[in-house]
């Protein structure tokens, strides 16, 4: 059985990234919008201490990148997807088939994590949250001046420079910029735990400190985009403020930001990306996962066999796939 239902199912005791809470459950990485609160959940190290650190206990499992775990009739190999710390690809054979879920991944560098590859399979289940063709991102080092730029000019005008980060992954990602550019930072209780979490696993973070009543010198405070205590911040400061996103690409979510500066910093695939992912896999089905029908559109046009589809499809792949991919095996 491979089958699209509230997760991906492969053969009988498999199922991945599930989005209703299960008995056990592979996981691809800690962010909320993956994780539940499994009884049981085999992920990567890392992704298991920051899982730890939301949902509270569980049994945890870990599974190692490059080494291959048996489920019954199928096999899960862990692989780096470069999104956050810990994130994984999962490479599966199942019957004669390879399978690959991508979860959310990114090609471009990210200096908290490992790069991802690319990994040819029959059966593509690949994140496309950014799937339209205006979301080439910038390169990462142009991405990583701006915000060193940013930071700069801000202190040198007398303003605090507040940068917007997701407490879990791009926090941690702007704090390594700044702190290897010689700026402190400043986060929330969670962004530091979660920082914690980053040294443990080698990742050298510099500069970093709990956000208090203690003025910032020399340096940026980081932030969730829904910080309940933005105005409460020193507010006797005149503040700069600077939203991380790959969405900073995105005329209608521009409109809705009102911020200083928005840099286009991802943790995922640029549209670009996703192609030359597609290219190189050479998978005979993809299933495109999140974000627009765009590129179902345009792997249609280069001869892929696309189709749009999300975690809570009921799909049976082995009745409407499999049989249609058999005719045309070479």
């Amino acid at each position: 059985m491979i089958e699209l239902n509230c997760g991906i199912r492969v053969g009988s005791e498999l199922i991945i990234d599930p989005t209703r809470v299960q008995e056990a459950a592979a996981v691809s990485h800690a962010h909320s919008d993956h994780i539940k609160r499994h009884k049981t959940i085999f992920a990567t190290p890392p992704t298991l201490e920051l899982a730890r650190y939301y949902i509270g206990d569980f049994t945890g499992v870990p599974i190692e990148y490059g080494k291959t775990y048996n489920f019954n009739s199928s096999t899960i190999r862990p692989e780096p997807a470069g999104h956050i710390l810990g994130s994984a690809q999962f490479v599966m054979d199942y019957s004669d088939y390879r399978i690959v879920y991508t979860g959310d991944f990114k090609l471009s560098p990210n200096d908290t994590c490992a790069p991802a590859e690319i990994h040819k399979c029959d059966i593509l289940f690949i994140d496309t949250t950014f799937g339209k063709k205006r979301f080439n991102f910038p390169d990462y080092n142009y991405l990583k001046q701006r915000l060193i730029e940013f930071v700069d000019a801000a202190i040198h005008s007398g303003d605090i420079p507040i940068i917007f980060a997701y407490n879990c992954g791009k926090a941690q990602e702007v704090m390594k910029i700044l702190g290897d550019a010689g700026f402190n930072t400043y986060g929330t209780e969670t962004a530091m735990a979660n920082a914690d979490i980053h040294s443990k696993y080698g990742v050298d973070i510099k500069n970093y400190h709990e956000l208090s009543q203690q003025y910032p010198e020399n340096g940026a405070i980081v932030v969730p985009p829904n910080y309940k205590f933005l105005d409460d911040l020193f507010p006797n400061y005149h503040k700069r403020t600077c939203f991380t996103t790959g969405w900073a690409l995105y005329r209608s979510y521009i409109r809705m930001r009102y911020v200083d500066e928005l840099i286009p910093l991802s943790d995922h695939a640029s549209y670009n990306d996703l192609i030359r992912y597609v290219e190189e896999a050479n998978p005979r089905k993809i299933y495109c996962l999140f974000g627009f029908k765009d590129i179902v559109d345009d792997l249609k046009m280069r001869g892929y066999n696309a189709v749009k589809a999300t975690m809570a499809n009921r799909k049976n792949i082995d009745r409407y796939v499999l049989k249609e991919m058999d005719m045309f095996r070479e």
